[in-house]
């Protein structure tokens, strides 16, 4: 009798778990339900009001997707696939068949978005429960960034719904191992690397679960489930390759942009975020002579002549993936408020999302979740290989996407044990991970750069920036063969630290070499901002006027006096007229700039380059 009463009473919770499963698998769908329908809307209201959701700039890369979707669909392939090809020559066509308005691209993104949410919080329920999958849900369904950027030619929703789908699946096939399961993850992130290439970094985490949860079944099983999961990552790639390599006649991927990114945040010129438009010369010199010296080639040469300048931009990149700012590509936060929902519903901001993600990890070491629950360990295993996968290259905001839905479930099962009873120092300790999040998000990146950027950069690299180009990167009339040194003690504008320093003055500048020199002429360049008009310069005592049309460059040859290993320029403006503005960098302060007689903080934006001959 007692132990039937035991069966009747476990049948019974049995039966309320399912009930209560039941219910929250409603919620989630309705959650979902709603993130569509805003998602839709949003996008309804920015196609009406903004061009670049149906008819994009020249210069943007959504205007790049949609020609090339286009002349798939008339039949012209391209001469290469040099981006990733999965989304403008398979996904794009299909949201264009008989029309080109923005419409059907709407409603497949807004479908791809709604479900991404409805995966996230299966997810997170899978891991925590359902507080903790409704949460998620709710904060993937309401995040402004994965809302607004659903109307535009971008791949980032789609590539959102594969990782998120990726996720989803590889916690079901590890909780329940199969062939099938591992055949279907291999199979959506051979997808996902076919939209973006740097989600490669998943390989590792899924390879790792094959082995961990088929080592009871033995060898046959972990080979068995291997080799599909690696062929069906493989497969989908296969032909764009193998169209790239009878192209090109050597073998090849199915994409050839990866260098051409890598070395964006990664030369001595680079900004560890945001693009910098014309690009630094070392840059476009780096891509010139590609085929003469590669990229990582390039980069492991400036690893081992500066390994701390090195390493210092790689450092930025990883705070900056975590940092409150979005640094905008493409599209903007002013795209976005073209939709009075966005402008008069509160979406949450990415920082709220990072804030919540990263007190989730704080609480997973507090609470021991990577230990006790495998499938928490899994989720981080996904994002901090993503946020890798990103800081190699370099940070914009959009290239955080599609990672969000999983900051999401980590924020969600963070709120879902937030608001569990506690005891008071339990609680307490949950508001510290809080507040510490809040100081990484919203306060590391600020303080760094105000605070210790200069001093660091003073240790890390004393010269500044010398950087060796094999030719002219300005048209130097009578510019000498071979190869060039650049020097410039600034950063990059896409860094935000330029500033203006007025339009009259005298200027000692000096630079520092950290190579021999024999010339006897360099070429100074700096920016001139404004609207227009002109100045009176005296370079080393010799004197010219200068009409700057707007934003421009200016180019003067200057004879060279190197004295031990240093070499200054003196300058004075005056005689200014109409609207000219010089600038000065406030994120370097090596004390080589002088401004009418005083030694200033910052360093004036200039470059020198001085001719090393061949």
């Amino acid at each position: 009798m007692k132990n039937s009463g035991n069966k009747a009473e476990k049948q019974q919770e049995s039966n309320r778990s399912s009930r209560k499963g039941g219910t929250v698998f409603l919620f989630l769908c309705l959650i979902a339900v709603l993130g569509f329908l805003l998602r839709l809307a949003v996008s309804c209201e920015l196609a009406a009001n903004d061009p670049a959701a149906g008819n994009p700039s020249n210069i943007t890369d959504m205007k790049t997707y949609l020609d090339l979707a286009d002349g798939i669909l008339r039949g012209n392939l391209p001469a290469l696939f040099y981006y990733q090809p999965f989304y403008y020559a398979v996904f794009l066509p299909l949201c264009r068949l008989g029309t080109t308005t923005p419409y059907l691209l709407i409603l497949a993104q807004s479908l791809l978005g709604g479900i991404t949410v409805l995966l996230a919080g299966l997810s997170a329920g899978m891991i925590l429960g359902r507080r903790a999958a409704v949460w998620s849900a709710l904060l993937c369904a309401f995040s402004a960034i994965l809302v607004y950027f659903t109307p535009y030619a971008l791949l980032e929703v789609l590539q959102a719904f594969w990782i998120t789908l990726l996720f989803y699946l590889t916690l079901r096939t590890w909780r329940k191992p199969s062939l099938a399961g591992w055949s279907l993850c291999g199979l959506v992130l051979g997808l996902s690397i076919l939209t973006r290439g740097n989600t490669w970094c998943f390989l590792p985490v899924l390879l790792f679960c094959v082995l961990y949860r088929e080592w009871p079944a033995g060898k046959k099983q972990i080979l068995a489930g291997t080799a599909m999961l690696v062929f069906l990552v493989v497969l989908p790639q296969l032909p764009f390759a193998l169209y790239n390599s009878v192209r090109l006649g050597h073998l090849s991927g199915p994409s050839t942009a990866g260098n051409a990114v890598l070395a964006i945040g990664n030369n001595p010129e680079g900004a560890p975020a945001g693009l910098e438009l014309p690009y630094p010369k070392t840059y476009e010199m780096w891509l010139k002579r590609e085929k003469e010296i590669s990229i990582p080639k390039r980069m492991l040469q400036w690893f081992l002549d500066e390994p701390a300048a090195f390493l210092e931009q790689q450092f930025q990149k990883f705070i900056l993936f975590w940092d409150a700012t979005d640094y905008p590509n493409n599209i903007t936060e002013a795209n976005a408020a073209k939709s009075s929902l966005m402008r008069n519903l509160k979406f949450l901001p990415t920082g709220i999302l990072l804030l919540l993600g990263i007190a989730g990890f704080f609480n997973g070491f507090y609470q021991r979740l990577f230990l006790r629950r495998k499938l928490f360990f899994l989720l981080w295993s996904f994002i901090a290989l993503y946020a890798l996968s990103i800081i190699v290259f370099y940070i914009l905001a959009r290239f955080r996407v599609p990672v969000l839905p999983l900051i999401c479930i980590s924020g969600g099962v963070y709120l879902a044990q937030l608001f569990r009873r506690a005891p008071l120092r339990v609680a307490i300790h949950r508001g510290a991970m809080a507040a510490f999040a809040l100081f990484i998000v919203y306060s590391l990146s600020p303080l760094y750069v105000y605070a210790y950027e200069p001093w660091v950069l003073r240790l890390t690299r004393p010269d500044g920036v010398n950087s060796i180009l094999e030719e002219c990167p300005y048209e130097w009339k009578n510019a000498p063969a071979g190869k060039y040194l650049l020097v410039t003690d600034s950063s990059s504008s896409a860094k935000g630290g330029w500033t203006g320093t007025g339009n009259s003055f005298t200027l000692e500048k000096t630079f520092h070499l950290k190579y021999p020199v024999k010339a006897t002429e360099g070429l100074l360049v700096f920016p001139v901002f404004g609207t227009g008009g002109s100045f009176r310069m005296t370079v080393n005592r010799k004197s010219l006027r200068y009409t700057s049309p707007g934003n421009t460059i200016i180019l003067i040859p200057v004879p060279l006096r190197v004295e031990n290993g240093t070499v200054k320029v003196n300058m004075e403006i005056s005689e200014p007229q109409g609207d000219v503005m010089f600038v000065v960098d406030s994120r370097r302060d090596y004390g080589r700039t002088m401004l009418d007689g005083k030694t200033i903080p910052f360093e004036f934006v200039c470059q020198l380059l001085i001719p090393l001959g061949k």
